[in-house]
């Protein structure tokens, strides 16, 4: 998911995956630039990348990630099998994960970011070209195309490899309404539409990502369609070994695993649990994640009363998470704007019904009525009126759980979608370097 580490594989569990099938030809060496990417085994940053590239690894391929990091970092470490590499870099702080989309700077920061971005690209070209001339490689597989396509498109096409960018929304999304304008903005659109006219082939993560990439400039028939997913080895309901959830919240928990900035919809969730406390007095709001908004979300939370009732845990490690949903009565994901929503194919996975809003991809994925119920983005009565109707209905909630379960397993499996990138690389023509 967008938030925990993973420090081991985690024996397997019932209820898992059906088995894929396993790549035939010999192993591929993937390349893969990035740069966003768990810091250490147990980071919580960027894990889906990290879960892509594991899986990869799964099935019998080499990946190796190419990555800004911290000087004070190894400069090359492996964990779950993928093997990282880092060129010392450390992004602005304005220019990290989550800012760098609805942040504004003044002209004089504009031209600094173009500087940034530009000793990114030549720092990250030149690292996958010594990585490739040392070692070998079969494929580019490099993830957001902006900001590093580019780097990732210009190595690739000078190696004579095929190049895959996978698209994880940010990169190509417009929302004017929720000040999310980051590719139209000069310094970034010639080069986001570059990248997505020469990248061999693009994924994008669900189909309103696609569309957004179309209206970016990224030819109809580059686009393959290759879900986010989820470790349902990890994210599955309770087995008999399993302990009984038993976290101290009571039994009418409210669960959100979220990055805490304004698109994720924090504060509409806190204000329609605010207004389902007269009703279910003992209901209680856990909240998995952090960010830049967080304070503000405290001062929301204790302005409406709810004080006691909200909980911020901060990052929680992936291997904890399961236990939160499978403790609680409903997950909840409220954003403005959403690539995927992975927190919802996890709580799928738990057999834990969803509330989620009708921001982006998110419909794809919690299907309305059947595994969830869907509400207008930045709604908080619709929230509060979805979220009490299935509090009211236990049988409703375990039905959607169910059902739930088995959508996750037929559609966002990591194996599945690891499979599927595998077909991309085929029909680009990967073949193992001699």
């Amino acid at each position: 998911m967008t938030m925990g580490g993973r420090a081991l594989e985690t024996p397997q569990k019932p209820h898992t995956p059906p088995q894929h099938r396993v790549w035939q030809g010999e192993p591929l060496r993937v390349i893969c630039p990035t740069y966003w990417y768990p810091q250490h085994a147990s980071d919580t940053q960027a894990t889906y990348v990290h879960d892509i590239n594991r899986h990869l690894v799964r099935r019998g391929h080499r990946v190796s990630v190419v990555t800004p990091g911290d000087p004070s970092l190894p400069r090359c470490e492996t964990f779950d099998g993928v093997e990282v590499i880092r060129f010392p870099m450390e992004l602005p702080q304005d220019l990290t994960y989550g800012r760098v989309a609805q942040s504004r700077v003044s002209l004089l920061g504009k031209f600094a970011r173009v500087v940034v971005m530009s000793h990114y690209l030549e720092a990250q070209y030149r690292s996958v070209m010594a990585l490739a001339g040392e070692r070998g490689a079969d494929v580019i597989h490099a993830h957001w195309a902006i900001p590093t396509g580019p780097a990732a498109v210009m190595a690739a096409r000078r190696l004579g490899l095929p190049s895959v960018i996978t698209m994880h929304g940010g990169d190509v999304y417009v929302n004017p309404e929720q000040g999310y304008d980051f590719p139209t903005r000069w310094y970034v659109r010639p080069a986001l539409r570059w990248t997505l006219n020469h990248a061999g082939a693009l994924t994008a993560i669900t189909e309103d990502c696609r569309q957004h990439a179309l209206r970016a400039g990224a030819p109809a028939d580059r686009i393959r369609l290759v879900f986010n997913g989820t470790d349902l080895r990890r994210f599955s309901p309770a087995g008999p070994a399993d302990p009984v959830p038993d976290l101290m919240f009571g039994p009418r928990m409210i669960f959100a695993c979220r990055q805490l900035f304004p698109r994720k919809g924090i504060r509409f969730l806190i204000e329609a649990v605010a207004k389902l406390k007269p009703v279910y007095p003992d209901l209680k709001l856990v909240l998995a994640g952090d960010g830049f908004e967080r304070p503000e979300l405290v001062r929301l939370a204790a302005e409406l009363g709810l004080g006691a009732d909200v909980t911020f845990l901060g990052w929680v490690p992936n291997v904890d998470l399961p236990r939160y949903y499978r403790a609680s009565s409903v997950s909840v994901i409220p954003s403005l704007e959403e690539g995927f929503g992975i927190p919802a194919a996890e709580a799928m996975g738990c057999e834990v019904p969803v509330v989620a809003s009708d921001a982006g991809g998110l419909p794809e994925v919690v299907e309305h009525g059947v595994t969830g119920l869907v509400v207008p983005r930045g709604d908080s009565a619709a929230l509060a009126t979805a979220i009490g109707s299935l509090l009211a209905n236990p049988g409703l909630r375990r039905r959607m759980g169910i059902a739930g379960r088995e959508r996750a397993l037929k559609l966002f499996d990591w194996d599945r979608s690891a499979e599927r990138f595998e077909q991309v690389y085929e029909e680009l023509g990967a073949r193992v370097a001699r």
